[in-house]
């Protein structure tokens, strides 16, 4: 009888790490599977489309001199590789508010692209955000995260 409670202990154990093996290889299939559909994710400039909410920040360095500056506002994306922009701008105590820029953009398939020619972009594939790295001009470092602006009516 002792023999009999033994083995089906063992069987028991086998059974379970058996099943915990399948369980971990399953996830591990799902996640080089999302890393695949990630790999083979395409992109083009009809995935930024609509309106996204920004903020970034950053340093101006001019020589020796460092000042810092803050935006905010939003861009509103065609498509088809144009955009406009209205936001605010503190640069060292030079205040702009409600300013408008209008240029252009570019998506690659990888979903990387550039933003008015002075931005790298980095855009998620369902096109609801990015981050961005300003690259032009080289004397002005910022970086910043865009998500697609929604609104929500809360009152009359």
């Amino acid at each position: 009888m002792r023999r009999r409670g033994l083995w089906a202990v063992c069987v028991v154990l086998l059974v379970g790490v058996v099943g915990v093996l399948a369980v971990g290889t399953g996830f591990a299939n799902d996640e080089n599977a999302n890393d695949e559909n990630a790999a083979a994710a395409k992109c083009s400039e009809a995935t930024l489309h609509g309106t996204y909410l920004f903020a970034y920040d950053g340093v101006d360095v001019k020589g020796k001199d460092q000042g810092p500056f803050a935006a905010a506002g939003y861009d509103v994306f065609d498509g088809n590789g144009k955009i406009d922009s209205v936001f605010s701008i503190n640069g060292n105590g030079q205040v702009t508010r409600k300013g408008h820029l209008s240029g252009t953009y570019t998506v690659k398939a990888d979903c990387t692209g550039t933003l008015f020619e002075e931005f790298d972009l980095f855009i998620a594939p369902d096109g609801s955000m990015f981050t961005l790295v300003q690259i032009k001009p080289p004397e002005q470092v910022a970086s910043g995260f865009e998500l697609r602006g929604t609104a929500k009516q809360v009152g009359d």
